[in-house]
């Protein structure tokens, strides 16, 4: 970052943290045409006369967070005795997750490596609603700056292998996808954290669902329990209703983060776009010997709904892993896990946001051993049935991806009106980079003097 002075804070992260709002909505636009980029086309052919510069480590710190940092505790205003013991965790982040399970996390790659933002494992201090809570600005982007790199990992040296043909990559976003100077982020979700604890709602006392495998027609693993009458025999869900169910819950996750950082890159006056041009299983691993990706670990299910079955991502190793076989013997002992992990969650020394919190989770309902049993049968019948879990969605689940860069404005005066970016844009380097070489400083000029009044001739007297 560059500084100014002894001030942490120079004149485009001040005004970038000003900037509207409204003024961030209103002007999102996808923006693909980064500096040192060349796009061959028969119409928009262009080929930037400047280098890559890639992205420095405050305006990734800033996308990072705004896209899915930590920001505090959630305020779990909701019933003790009918909603709280869903949730899995107390941390407040930018964006909202089913059960405040926050089972989305970020990857990014850049020229210097692949990381990956371990958020889900910080936490705020007790009572600490708002960590940013009447800070200054540069306090903020200081704090941003701290919490970025406590939570950064890095994985590999280098630009990640991520697909950049067929069959990893559509065609169209080949030109320009993860090349030099462009940070590239990758969402990706846990599936199996919120599927086993939504399965404790559906298999709760309350609510006792019968759950239909769609391939057979049969109970998922529920005959005892309905013969016992503990699950009501005729309140039904299908096996592919409830998947998709969760997987429409959670898929929404990627869509806010990438939302997010593409707000972000409006107050910083870059360019970025969200799409989704990676075939999700090349660009996690699934053919390492084409792309390596995202280097996460595959399995062969041993039956599926198309045959032969493809292979699926369960995590990578030690940074991301579902709660599934291979990382578990079996279902049992990943519920268990499961319920460990939440537990701890809910210990006393952890920091809640209400003032008085035994009051409250006391009244909070904790799953009976019968319920967890319940869970734990449906889970082992969907894993000895399909050889995996989830049944039909993919328990590590990717679609979205979100791209950042410096833009070119050339490309944009050349082919579209005024209006294609905003000052900030413009303005970019001078605010932001004053240390760096200002590739259109010229266009900075030439709007300066534009709107300078003219001088006035002398007046001749009749």
């Amino acid at each position: 970052m560059s500084k100014k002075g002894n001030s942490f804070l120079n004149r485009g992260y001040e005004a970038a943290l000003k900037y509207p709002l409204f003024d961030s909505i209103l002007h999102r636009r996808s923006r693909r045409f980064g500096l040192g980029m060349e796009l061959k086309d028969s119409s928009l052919e262009f080929k930037s006369s400047a280098p890559p510069i890639p992205l420095d480590e405050m305006e990734e710190a800033l996308l990072v967070w705004a896209g899915t940092g930590l920001t505090g505790l959630c305020l779990a205003d909701l019933p003790p005795e009918t909603g709280i013991d869903l949730l899995c965790q107390w941390t407040g982040r930018t964006w909202p997750s089913a059960c405040n399970n926050h089972g989305t996390e970020l990857f990014f790659t850049n020229d210097k490596g692949l990381y990956f933002v371990n958020v889900k494992k910080m936490l705020p201090q007790k009572h600490e609603v708002d960590m940013f809570f009447k800070m200054s600005r540069e306090e903020k982007m200081q704090r941003i700056l701290e919490l970025y790199r406590e939570s950064l990992v890095k994985l590999e040296d280098g630009r990640a292998q991520l697909p950049d043909r067929m069959p990893g990559l559509f065609e169209f976003n080949q030109w320009n996808t993860n090349k030099p100077g462009t940070t590239v982020f990758i969402p990706v979700t846990d599936v199996t954290e919120e599927y086993i604890n939504l399965l404790h709602l559906y298999c709760s006392h309350s609510y006792g669902f019968t759950i239909i495998d769609d391939l057979t027609g049969k109970p998922a693993g529920q005959d005892h329990w309905i013969k016992k009458g503990r699950i009501k025999e005729n309140v039904r869900l299908s096996l592919f209703d409830l998947e998709v169910r969760i997987l429409t819950g959670l898929n929404v996750e990627q869509a806010f983060i990438c939302q997010n950082m593409s707000l972000a890159l409006q107050a910083l006056g870059l360019a970025g776009w969200t799409f989704s041009g990676f075939i999700p299983r090349f660009a996690l691993g699934a053919a390492p010997e084409l792309f390596r990706g995202l280097g996460f670990r595959f399995i062969q299910p041993k039956k599926g709904v198309i045959e032969p079955p493809q292979t699926i991502p369960v995590g990578r190793d030690g940074v991301m892993e579902g709660y599934c076989p291979p990382y578990y013997k079996d279902m049992s002992e990943a519920v268990d896990a499961f319920l460990e992990h939440k537990e701890e969650a809910w210990k006393p020394d952890k920091p809640f946001a209400y003032l008085e919190p035994d009051k409250h989770l006391m009244k909070a309902p904790r799953p009976t051993k019968t319920t967890t049993q319940i869970v734990k049968d449906v889970a082992n019948y969907i894993y000895d049935t399909y050889g995996r879990f989830p049944a039909f969605i993919d328990p590590m689940f990717m679609r979205l991806v979100f791209q950042a860069q410096h833009i070119d404005l050339e490309f944009y005066d050349k082919y579209y009106p005024p209006g294609a970016y905003t000052d900030m844009h413009l303005n970019h380097f001078k605010l932001f980079h004053p240390d760096i070489e200002d590739p259109f400083a010229y266009k900075f000029e030439k709007k300066i003097r534009a709107t300078r009044p003219k001088k006035q001739g002398k007046k001749v007297r009749a």
